[in-house]
């Protein structure tokens, strides 16, 4: 038989011949063999049920590839006879570049695999049984199809962040609504540079977590959350085309060994629910974010078009502006990055904005949390904390992510490395998207609570002064 892989495809289409088998199961032609081979002659025609229950899957451990299996009869029951020997099993692959990907097998095996197949694209196997003679190659069976859609892109695990913007330059009044309906977003811009990664304890991604304090938080058992936002070419249709059912997460130690907490476990959708619009508001319509909780209300900073910190010539915090401009004599570019994580890309490590022992973004006398190495984000909440405030221009958030997975506190081992990948499966458990990948290492130390360095956050506005907390400084490594 030729080397069916090797094979160009015909270029003059064949008619495939309607030919009713004795067992009654009618051929049924496929779009990829069309035009490759010949429909048998009955005499070799096999009784329908040789091969069967074709699956086709993304690898989740390397994007390009695809996982094809299917079963079997015992190819000596098949009555092939001096065929035998010039008999194979044929699959060609469609992954929509238009160059059809094939292989040729020997009888009996039960799966494959394809490499080098596009990502992000629906991809149809198509397989048969042929026999080579010195007429041509001849489909011997009826050709098994099955699509796999992948059009998903790949999903993240940070988010930007976004500062509320001031209409009327110097007013001080509260951002106007953007929107009069129900869930409005106020006016915003994004800030360039760093990340809000969706690695962190409980549901607002803090880097501390208990010691010995009693302190409320949520959920009600302390967890670590990991989140994942969707590709941003993504829409809810979209998805819903794919039966997209959930993102899987797998962790991965030092060793190259899966956390048993981490072993490709399912996340759930997010719901962080609705805050108040403003001041006046009893209703709680906007959706909720994830808000840098520690500015005073008139300590908002001011950043770069890049990202990066302004402050005032003399080191002093710059309290923000709208329409900024540099200015070298009035203004220094700190050149750190609003980040909640420090990020170590080869060789330069950017600082992380709850950096211990030093912070990174100024905070004024009346800052809300103490001690003050320790940043985090407000949920349920606007203004400054209060319940009772509005969001107000130059307030920094980020978005929730769209999906999240929570975890035993202790899955990540202190100042060890852990590499977590997720991609998004359909309701049959395949993999519709390209995997995502982040090289995670965390660092723990405990910090003792007292009455001049007590602690305070959106779920506890009163300073919780006795015990001490874990906090942890988490560094991606790129």
């Amino acid at each position: 038989m030729k080397n069916i892989g090797a094979r160009a495809l015909k270029s003059i289409p064949l008619v495939l011949l309607a030919l009713i088998t004795a067992g009654g199961a009618s051929f049924a032609g496929g779009d990829l063999f069309d035009d490759d081979y010949f429909d048998c002659p009955a005499r070799t025609r096999l009784r329908h049920g040789q091969i069967a229950d074709l699956t086709v899957s993304r690898d989740s451990d390397d994007a390009d590839e695809v996982n094809v299996s299917w079963t079997s009869t015992d190819p000596a029951s098949w009555g092939l006879g001096s065929n035998t020997f010039n008999t194979f099993l044929v699959l060609l692959l469609d992954d929509e570049d238009g160059d059809p990907l094939s292989q040729s097998l020997s009888l009996g095996l039960n799966k494959t695999t394809f490499d080098g197949v596009k990502t992000a694209a629906e991809v149809t196997v198509e397989m048969a049984i042929v026999v080579g003679t010195s007429h041509g190659d001849y489909l011997i069976s009826d050709i098994l199809r099955q699509d796999i859609n992948q059009n998903l892109g790949t999903p993240s695990f940070s988010g930007k962040w976004y500062q509320l913007l001031q209409t009327t330059p110097g007013t001080g009044y509260e951002t106007p609504d953007a929107d009069e309906a129900p869930g409005h977003q106020y006016t915003f811009e994004e800030v360039g540079g760093g990340s809000m990664y969706y690695i962190g304890y409980n549901e607002n991604f803090a880097n501390y977590r208990k010691g010995t304090a009693n302190y409320v938080h949520k959920p009600a058992t302390p967890r670590l959350r990991i989140g994942l936002a969707h590709d941003v070419n993504d829409d809810e249709q979209g998805r819903d085309n794919v039966d997209f059912e959930s993102y899987i997460i797998r962790i991965v130690d030092s060793d190259g060994d899966v956390v048993t907490e981490g072993d490709d476990v399912p996340t759930s959708a997010s719901d962080y629910g609705f805050g108040i619009n403003s001041n006046t508001d009893t209703t709680r319509q906007t959706l909720n974010k994830l808000w840098i909780h520690d500015l005073a209300d008139t300590s908002y900073p001011t950043f770069s078009n890049s990202g990066t910190l302004i402050r005032n010539a003399n080191g002093s915090g710059f309290l923000y502006a709208s329409n900024f401009v540099f200015n070298a004599g009035a203004h220094i570019d700190t050149g750190e990055i609003l980040s909640n994580v420090r990020v170590k890309d080869g060789s330069q490590i950017t600082p992380a904005m709850h950096q211990l022992p030093a912070t990174v973004l100024t905070r004024m006398d009346d800052n809300e949390v103490a001690p003050p190495s320790i940043s985090m984000m407000k949920v349920d909440t606007t203004g400054n904390g209060n319940q009772t405030l509005y969001r107000d221009a130059g307030q920094v958030f980020a978005h929730p992510p769209d999906e999240y997975r929570d975890f035993a506190v202790d899955t990540l081992t202190t100042d060890e490395s852990h590499t977590i990948t997720a991609w998004a499966v359909n309701e049959d458990g395949e993999v519709i998207s390209p995997v995502a990948t982040v090289k995670v290492h965390p660092t723990d130390n405990t910090v003792t609570l007292t009455a001049t360095a007590g602690f305070e956050d959106y779920l506890n506005q009163t300073a919780i002064d006795t015990g001490t907390l874990v906090v942890t400084t988490f560094t991606v490594i790129k």
